[in-house]
């Protein structure tokens, strides 16, 4: 078993070992003036994410927004540092892309001396290319506020508890409201993008204890807040107001049964708008040594979790997953056991789900066997509502890799040497 002090450690976002960068604020950059009657529609896909690294010696592409046309496979990098309305200092976390695929929401960490802050991002799309300007930075939490000890913000270096991150990002499917969470105070947040600013106060619960994001189901009547920490294994689900947005606690859903439960919960995805999988990263030997890594199912209608995918099926604690058709795509990474300096293998496994509680294997990607030969780590999965594309993306091993879900084969490989950068934060519209 783990000792409680890495239990600490383990729930800490990956800056646990990349340090959010304490940045000097960067020099601001002159543009020349941009003419925004000459913007154009978006490209009728795309996916958003950011480099993450926070090292200052990374250069400017470390810290940077990408966008990718999964159609065309073409990538853009555009550094915050010289950002149009910039820069923009701290440590990105999630992107969320507006349904017209014209705005990006960023979360940017806080610690001692960064807010940490929602950021929004105008992309003007011209003659193809997006020319980014950022037009607000709204403070979420102000610098230098201690993250509750209880869910172990006070394992990062530097002064205990002093960091703050905004995760989960999700955009409801009629494109009117921005769900994410503050994972170190344990609330939730709702933005109204038609009347650009938040639904009422941050919400906090008891329910909440370090939620990594808010997934709302399809028709955006309720949302799903999974619980980012060894041993719990609660899922919180919040009733939303059809008109405001407004988000009220509803009750919460057990993933376990009479051996098992599912705990240390990274994302939600729906199946439809009373059923959801929930992904679980901790394993048998980790925490209390009751968590079953794998894929559980959440039924709204019964109030009743039940393991789908387990330690027979998956090889590791799994980190996230899409759906794509009758297909489940499973990103098996265990992030804890990268936080503990030890190696971390990653594969992208895929299910048939015919039958959504009884998933088929048909086949995995792994290192050396269709990914290549240093992958690691799959961490995030982006679908668009189509399901023309599957993407997976490693933070570690610097990878955003897309698949073609009709043949279930390798389309693109991006790569450190295309300009990522240790990348998290993936998003895919429509």
């Amino acid at each position: 078993m783990m000792s409680q002090s890495f239990q600490s450690c383990a729930i800490a976002f990956i800056a646990g070992i990349l340090l959010s960068a304490c940045q000097d604020s960067a020099p601001e950059v002159i543009h020349e003036p941009l003419d925004t009657s000459l913007d154009e529609p978006a490209p009728r896909s795309l996916l958003t994410s950011m480099n993450i690294n926070p090292d200052s010696k990374a250069g400017p592409n470390g810290s940077a927004l990408f966008i990718v046309n999964p159609e065309t496979g073409s990538l853009e990098i555009h550094p915050f540092s010289t950002m149009r309305g910039g820069p923009v200092v701290g440590q990105g976390m999630h992107t969320a892309l507006s349904s017209d695929r014209e705005t990006v929401y960023c979360t940017i960490g806080g610690n001692k001396d960064l807010d940490l802050r929602l950021v929004t991002i105008d992309l003007h799309w011209q003659k193809g290319h997006a020319h980014p300007e950022v037009m607000a930075a709204r403070s979420l939490v102000p610098a230098g506020t201690r993250g509750n000890e209880s869910n172990g913000a006070s394992c990062h270096p530097g002064e205990p508890g002093i960091r703050q991150e905004g995760h989960g990002s999700r955009i409801t499917e009629d494109g009117r409201f921005l769900l994410f969470s503050e994972m170190q105070n344990d609330r939730i947040r709702v933005f109204d993008i038609a009347q650009n600013a938040f639904v009422g106060e941050p919400q906090a619960h008891p329910s909440l204890y370090a939620p990594h994001g808010l997934y709302p189901n399809p028709s955006g009547t309720f949302a799903a807040a999974p619980q980012y920490w060894f041993d719990h294994h609660t899922v919180g689900i919040w009733k939303l107001d059809s008109l405001s947005g407004t988000p009220s606690f509803a009750f919460t859903i057990h993933m376990a049964d009479s051996a098992n439960t599912g705990a240390y919960q990274h994302t939600v995805r729906w199946l439809d708008d009373q059923r959801f999988y929930v992904t679980v990263t901790q394993e048998a030997e980790q925490g209390d040594g009751t968590s079953q890594q794998g894929v559980w199912m959440g039924d709204l209608t019964f109030r009743a979790g039940q393991l789908v995918l387990g330690s027979d099926d998956i090889l590791e604690g799994v980190s996230d997953c899409g759906i794509a058709g009758n297909k489940l795509y499973v990103a098996e990474g265990n992030v804890a056991q990268f936080l503990a300096g030890e190696p971390t293998p990653g594969h992208l496994s895929i299910w048939d789900i015919s039958d959504p509680a009884s998933p088929e294997f048909i086949r995995r990607f792994s290192a050396g066997d269709g990914f290549p030969d240093d992958f690691a780590n799959a961490h995030s999965i982006g679908v668009p509502i189509d399901g023309s594309s599957v993407f997976v993306e490693s933070f570690s091993s610097h990878y955003l890799i897309q698949v073609d879900p009709a043949a279930d084969t390798v389309v693109r490989v991006f790569g450190k040497e295309d300009g990522l950068d240790t990348p998290h934060g993936i998003y895919v519209q429509p």
